[in-house]
C-alpha cells in the first residue's frame, strides 16, 4: 500500500467500502483547503502544493471561494483530503475489541524468557491480580513509550525523534475551516475545526512556533492571532477565547514522512510518521506476519480463553477527553494583551 493511495483508502473505509468499516467515524469536513499568502515565498511553495503527486488539487475562483477565504489575496485549491475526528476513529476501531483489551501500567507488566519465547504477565490494576501471555509475536506500537517498552524485552535504544509540539486553540463562533497556509516553501499554518460539547466550533491551529520551546503560551497565543488576521482578514476575532496545549510527535530516525518497521526476531516496533499512514503500517505488519511459515493464528477458541479470564475483573480503557473538553484557562486577545503589555 503506497503512501499515494491513504486519501482514496481512508475515503473507501469511511464509505464501509472495505475494512475496517469507518461509517460510524464523526467526519469533521469531506476535503480540505489550501491557500498562499502574497510573497515571493509562499509562490514557490505553492508550486511545490501544485507539483504533489499525493494530492489531488481543484482550485477555486474568487465566487467559489468559501466566505472565511474572503480577502485573501493568494490562491485558493481544495483538496481530496477528509479530516475525521480522532476520538471518534478510536472508538469505532476499539469498540469490538474491548473485551480484549485491557487497562495496565507500565509497573503492571513483567516480561521473561523462557526456551526462546517470551512470556509477558499482565497484573490487573485493580485487583493484582496475574494474567499471563505467551505471544508468538509481539507488536510494539506506543510511540514515545517504545523506548521503554524496547528495554523491558532487552532490545537496544533505538534513534526516535521527538519534536514537542505546542498547539494553539480558538473557540467562539467561528466559520469551518480545515486546511494549510502556504507562507513559505512549506505549510506555515494549519488549522482544523472541530465542535466541543457547548456546540462551539473550536480551531486547533499548529505553526511554525509550535515546535519552539522558548516560545510562552501568552507570546505564542498572541503571534498566532497576529497571523491569522493577515491570512484571514474576514475572521473576527476580537471575541473569541484563545488557549494552548502540548503534545509530541515522535518518528523513528531519518523517516520523517513514512512508516518505520523494525523485525527483531518475534518482536515488531512500528512508527507512523502520522495517523494518516496507520493504515500503510498495519499492512505491512500484516504482510510480515502472513509470511513467515509459523506465522500465529488466532483461534476463536484462545480468543475465548483470554476473555473468559479478562472480563470479569479487568478494568478497560477508555478514549480519552480531548484537549478542548478539559479543564483549562481560555482568554481573549484584548486581556492577554492588556496582562503582557
Amino acid at each position: 500500500m503506497a503512501i499515494g493511495d491513504m486519501p482514496l483508502f481512508w475515503r473507501r473505509c469511511l464509505a464501509g467500502e472495505t475494512k475496517p468499516d469507518l461509517r460510524n467515524v464523526t467526519l469533521r469536513s469531506d476535503y480540505c483547503h489550501v491557500w498562499r499568502s502574497d510573497s515571493l515565498l509562499a509562490k514557490l511553495g505553492w508550486l511545490g502544493v501544485m507539483l504533489s503527486r499525493t494530492l489531488h488539487t481543484q482550485p477555486l475562483t474568487d465566487h467559489e471561494r468559501p466566505r472565511v477565504f474572503q480577502g485573501c489575496k493568494g490562491k485558493v485549491v481544495r483538496t481530496n483530503g477528509q479530516v475525521i475526528e480522532p476520538r471518534s476513529l478510536l472508538e469505532v476501531l476499539s469498540t469490538p475489541h474491548v473485551q480484549r483489551m485491557l487497562k495496565i501500567s507500565q509497573a503492571g507488566v513483567e516480561t521473561q524468557q523462557e526456551d526462546g519465547a517470551w512470556i509477558i504477565r499482565l497484573l490487573n490494576p485493580d485487583t493484582g491480580e496475574p494474567l499471563d501471555l505467551s505471544p508468538k509475536m509481539i507488536v510494539l506500537s506506543a510511540g514515545d513509550g517504545n523506548q521503554a517498552l524496547r528495554l523491558m524485552f532487552g532490545l537496544p535504544r533505538r534513534r526516535m525523534k521527538v519534536r514537542h509540539v505546542h498547539m494553539v486553540m480558538v473557540r467562539g463562533e467561528l466559520p469551518m475551516i480545515n486546511g494549510h497556509c502556504i507562507d513559505g516553501i512549506r505549510s506555515h499554518l494549519t488549522i482544523s475545526t472541530t465542535t466541543d460539547y457547548a456546540r462551539r466550533r473550536v480551531w486547533l491551529i499548529y505553526s511554525k512556533l509550535a515546535s519552539n520551546p522558548e516560545v510562552s503560551p501568552e507570546e505564542l497565543i498572541l503571534r498566532t492571532a497576529s497571523k491569522l488576521r493577515s491570512v484571514l482578514p474576514s475572521v473576527d476575532l476580537d471575541s473569541m477565547e484563545f488557549t494552548t496545549y502540548r503534545t509530541t510527535r515522535v518518528v523513528h530516525g531519518m523517516k520523517q514522512t513514512d512508516i518505520s518497521l523494525l523485525v527483531e526476531g518475534g518482536i515488531l516496533t512500528c512508527w507512523p510518521s502520522e495517523m494518516t499512514l496507520a493504515p500503510r503500517l498495519a499492512n505491512k505488519i500484516g504482510q510480515h506476519i502472513t509470511s513467515l511459515s509459523n506465522a500465529p493464528t488466532v483461534t476463536q477458541s484462545l480468543v475465548d480463553a483470554i476473555e473468559v479470564k479478562a472480563v470479569a475483573s479487568w478494568p478497560r480503557p477508555t478514549v480519552a477527553l480531548p484537549p478542548w473538553e478539559t479543564d483549562q484557562p481560555w482568554t481573549t486577545i484584548d486581556t492577554l494583551s492588556t496582562v503582557v503589555g
